[in-house]
């Protein structure tokens, strides 16, 4: 440990910069995905964020059973094959439901994007056109 600083992190003798400080928060908060709305999404946080929806928006019903080592294994993992295949009936209908929904709200957010890009595109024309 350096001579300056105290074991949480703070430096002993010396003042903090809060705005370097809270700078650096706001960065890892941001490239987190916890602050939405948190300033302007550059086009590489859309595409992450874009490709993160398409990894999750299949919801269904069907995960692979862990299996457990032990006793608690052997009597538990058939028990719960059986107990998944009775609820599923139950359970499949709302990850139906959430997958079209899923489907749905891309489909739309992708029409969203191309009608703002459209209008930044008119918008940029305009503004080029008064000079």
């Amino acid at each position: 440990m350096p001579s300056g600083e105290a074991k949480n992190g703070e430096s002993a003798g010396g003042s903090v910069d809060v705005d370097e400080l809270f700078q650096r928060l706001r960065e890892e908060v941001r490239r987190s995905g916890s602050a939405p709305g948190g300033g302007t999404p550059s086009e590489s946080d859309r595409q992450a964020a874009r490709a993160e929806a398409e990894r999750l928006w299949p919801v269904s019903a069907d995960r692979a059973l862990r299996l457990r080592p032990g006793v608690r294994g052997g009597v538990g993992t058939p028990v719960k094959g059986v107990l998944r295949k009775l609820m599923r009936w139950y359970v499949e209908p709302l990850a139906y439901d959430q997958r079209s929904f899923n489907a749905a709200t891309l489909r739309l957010i992708d029409d969203l994007q191309q009608q703002v890009e459209q209008l930044q595109a008119e918008l940029d024309e305009l503004r080029n056109g008064r000079r």
